[in-house]
């Protein structure tokens, strides 16, 4: 009976010992989360201060609505706005490489 007292009491020991290393632990964890937190809000705020927001227009708006009233009129008849979605997509692309040779 003395043997399991003493086991009991060991037992209990080694729990107490455990129990306090893993709060040291939770408590670093928890210190190095909050530190890591602020490090990338930090970071975070600096990046956005020095990208420059895309400025983006719209173009070819009014071929777009064409396009779209187009498809809404004719919708078991869709290539009869094939016209106007090519008429869209030069535009477009017109639009891009004006982009590229104006600010590329």
């Amino acid at each position: 009976a003395r043997q399991l007292e003493n086991k009991e009491k060991e037992l209990a020991s080694i729990s107490a010992f455990y129990k306090e290393q893993l709060e040291t632990l939770e408590k670093k964890n928890l210190d190095n989360y909050k530190q890591t937190a602020e490090q990338y809000s930090q970071a975070a705020t600096k990046a956005e201060a020095h990208i420059r927001p895309r400025n983006t227009a719209s173009v070819c708006t009014e071929l777009q609505v064409k396009v779209l009233q187009c498809y809404r009129e004719n919708p078991q008849q869709t290539l009869l706005c094939s016209g106007l979605a090519r008429q869209y997509m030069t535009c477009v692309q017109q639009a891009k490489k004006s982009l590229l040779t104006n600010h590329g």
